[in-house]
């Protein structure tokens, strides 16, 4: 015990070199011949055993003590499997001493045996790191085949004549089942042992660097070699101990404790550990598994012996190999088209890189010159990306960047990706626009999509964007010119305003830049609240009171100033933005006249304009009911306005929703009557109740009267209200009565005015 005790207490430098000692002076002795006294050589080849592995088990069982090794567990068990298997040579040589014979099969084999179930499980306690499928079934099948390989050995070594010796009733597997399963166990753990080396070598745990992996490889490949020369001498009958076999054990139990006397010098791993790659690395599995299955089958074509087990393990093994390279040719394939992919795209956004650019953007200029058309080259620049990494950290950076890219995605032609050119900037090739006016379109349409909030986990973000057009050939002979002209037009954007951008050439962005820039400020102009609703009352003429308010929409641009509507509306309609402005102003009307109804104008309505795209969607009708439902207003309270125009494009379907909203009790009025787009016929078909005539025809009512009254008697004739719009004095209004025209609106009555403002001035005019 004392002894131990000074041993335990030595440093771990000083354990690993007297381990060495005993095992380097034990091959000596080996070497020498084993000299020793006549009769004693088996007794001191065996009595070299036993410091040797209490040496090695209580270095690897120190380094499992310590609580910031990875790897302890795996430690722990081999020290145990150490310990195991020196009680198991001390109750072997205490047999011997008591019995005088071999004590097979009895407790020493069951000692010698517990080595291969905890060596086991410390190997399968390492961590192993993620694999992707087809790495998984490689190192599967390469352990596989080696298995198959060492099992074929095994059973031609061992495990043959071991069931040969048993069923012919021979020493020493005659003693009954218990003696076979003893030596059965032998050669099967052994293979079990085998496979786990293969994979820990092939999978490269997590716990462990490449020198202690190779150790501690090296070391359980010198222990099975040792079991494999062993069951080779026993089948020839002429094993003995102290014999140079002895050192595959004694130097593999030395190599395995070695593996955790290096492991605890150094503790956990800190920090990231590089890996080296040798070119020749990667033949070294392929090398492992193909020499000693070509070995293998070289020497049983050369001894000519058929035995059935052989040919199923090595044809197994053959087949799985040829299975493995299957995989691995897919594996190499698909390698190389990641690796093709990771040299054109970068990593963060999926979009292309630098590489290639000029060459592609070359290519587009000349088919553009082919062509006899243009090409456009758009230079994107983030301009708050810097601020959301300084005040979100890098990983909100990293997101708002992809979903920006993915956005740049979402405008370019299909077969385009957005380039990335730099940190923050971005570069859009448009192999074919109509012209300047349609590059200025693009630009816009980019400012608008990145400018949008961005939504990362619980952020909400914004981000600048500044963007320079280059057409080509227009602006530039060469791809080179082209990104530095577009370049130069995004610096000139920057410097003017935020979110604009600008065309290299100086005339075309005066000829293209207002539209674009009224369209770029319109995007978003109803999230920022720019929109407004103004009251113009709608009057009876005869007895002189509202009857209602229309809604006028009016749009206040912090940037532009109060801007008509005949100059936003075409351009809202045109790009598709009316949806969700007329949603807005259908909500925003009935909230309003949900509250004026309150007082003496219960009974007036609201009248709201729907414009041709918003009445063409098939969600129309619900959303005015949901709406009516929302503001707590009955149908009568609602009259929607609609032009010619919007019921003319097709007429059946225009009827069907009119018939909708009718059911629904909600009344439609035919806005701008009378300017040429219907026929009587689909008048009298439209299942309308108001019909207001346009201006222009009031304006002129002295040479027009003829053809007002012909619309009035129209409408009248069909049962319909009618409406006069721009009445400017009561000489019109009084002709307009004589004309039998039910309702007028226009600034006799009051200007379009904010809601407060407008009902002030019909009480002032005394219409309530």
């Amino acid at each position: 015990m004392t002894a131990v005790l000074a041993w335990a207490s030595l440093p771990r430098q000083g354990l690993t070199a007297l381990l060495w000692g005993v095992a380097l002076a034990h091959l000596g002795w080996l070497l020498l011949g084993a000299p020793s006294p006549p009769g004693t050589r088996e007794l001191w080849g065996d009595l070299f055993f036993l410091p040797a592995l209490g040496l090695a088990a209580l270095i690897a069982l120190r380094a499992g003590a310590r609580r910031d090794n990875p790897a302890a567990p795996t430690w722990q068990r081999l020290g145990q499997g150490l310990a195991a298997w020196g009680l198991g040579q001390v109750a072997y040589l205490l047999s011997w001493a008591l019995l005088g014979k071999d004590p097979f099969p009895g407790l020493p084999d069951l000692l010698f045996l517990l080595l291969i179930p905890l060596v086991a499980s410390g190997l399968l306690a390492l961590r192993r790191p993620e694999r992707g499928l087809l790495t998984t079934w490689g190192i599967l099948l390469d352990a596989a085949v080696l298995t198959l390989v060492v099992a074929d050995v095994l059973w031609d070594l061992s495990v043959r004549p071991i069931l040969s010796s048993y069923l012919m009733g021979l020493a020493p597997y005659a003693g009954g089942p218990v003696a076979l399963v003893l030596a059965l166990a032998y050669p099967l753990g052994d293979l079990l042992l085998c496979s786990l080396a293969a994979v820990l070598a092939l999978w490269r745990p997590l716990d462990l660097r490449g020198r202690e992996l190779a150790v501690l490889i090296a070391g359980l490949g010198l222990f099975l070699l040792a079991d494999v020369g062993y069951a080779l001498q026993q089948e020839l009958g002429n094993y003995e101990s102290g014999t140079l076999l002895d050192a595959g054990w004694m130097l593999g139990a030395a190599l395995m404790a070695s593996a955790a006397a290096l492991q605890d010098r150094r503790g956990r791993v800190q920090g990231w550990v590089p890996v080296r790659v040798r070119p020749w690395s990667a033949l070294l599995p392929q090398g492992a598994l193909l020499l000693p299955l070509a070995l293998t089958l070289l020497l049983h074509f050369e001894s000519g012996v058929a035995d059935p087990v052989e040919t199923v393990l090595l044809g197994s093994a053959a087949g799985l190999f040829l299975v493995r390279q299957f995989l691995l040719l897919l594996h190499n394939t698909r390698l190389q088209c990641a690796l093709h992919y990771r040299a054109e795209h970068d990593p963060l956004t999926g979009a292309r890189n630098r590489e290639g650019l000029e060459e592609h953007l070359a290519d587009v200029m000349a088919a553009a010159r082919r062509a006899g058309g243009a090409a456009a080259v758009l230079f994107v620049d983030l301009d708050r990306l810097k601020t959301i990494n300084e005040s979100f950290g890098h990983a909100v950076g990293d997101a708002a960047l992809r979903e920006v890219a993915a956005r740049l995605r979402g405008v370019l032609p299909a077969g385009e990706l957005p380039v990335r050119f730099g940190g923050d900037e971005f570069v859009l090739v448009f192999p074919q626009v109509a012209g300047a006016a349609q590059a200025a379109e693009l630009a816009a349409r980019v400012v608008d999509r990145v400018t949008q909030p961005l939504q990362v986990g619980p952020e909400t973000l914004t981000v600048t964007v500044s963007v320079g057009v280059a057409l080509v050939p227009h602006d530039a002979t060469d791809a080179r010119q082209a990104l530095a002209r577009a370049d130069a037009a995004m610096y000139r954007a920057k410097t003017e305003e935020t979110n604009a951008w600008r065309l290299y050439d100086e005339a075309l962005h005066q000829v293209h830049a207002p539209r674009q820039r009224l369209e770029t400020l319109l995007r978003g102009a109803l999230e920022r609240g720019e929109f407004q609703l103004f009251l113009q009352p709608l009057v009876d003429l005869r007895g002189g009171g509202v009857v209602g308010f229309e809604a006028l929409l009016r749009w206040d641009s912090p940037v532009l100033g109060r801007v008509p509507p005949s100059e936003f509306i075409p351009v809202a309609e045109a790009r598709e933005m009316m949806g969700g402005i007329g949603r807005w102003v259908l909500r925003e009307a009935l909230r309003g006249a949900a509250e004026w109804r309150r007082g003496p104008l219960a009974g007036a309505y609201v009248s709201v304009n729907v414009s041709a795209t918003q009445f063409a969607a098939a969600d129309f009708v619900p959303d005015v009911q949901a709406a009516l439902e929302e503001a707590e207003l009955p149908a009568d309270a609602l009259m929607l306005e609609l032009t010619e125009s919007a019921v003319v494009a097709d007429p059946d379907q225009a009827r069907a929703r009119l018939l909708e909203l009718r059911r629904l009790g909600v009344r439609v009025a035919l806005d701008d009557f009378g300017m040429g787009y219907s026929s009587l016929g689909q008048l009298r078909h439209l299942p309308v109740h108001v019909l207001k005539i346009d201006r222009s025809f009031v304006r002129e009512l002295a040479r027009d009267a003829a053809f007002v009254e012909a619309m009035v008697t129209l409408g009248q004739s069909l049962r319909l209200r009618v409406v006069a719009e721009g009445i400017e004095d009561e000489a019109t209004a009084e002709h307009l009565r004589a004309l039998g025209c039910d309702l007028g609106q226009g600034y006799l009555y009051a200007p379009p005015l904010p809601p407060a403002e407008a009902l002030q001035r019909v009480r002032e005019r005394g219409l309530v």
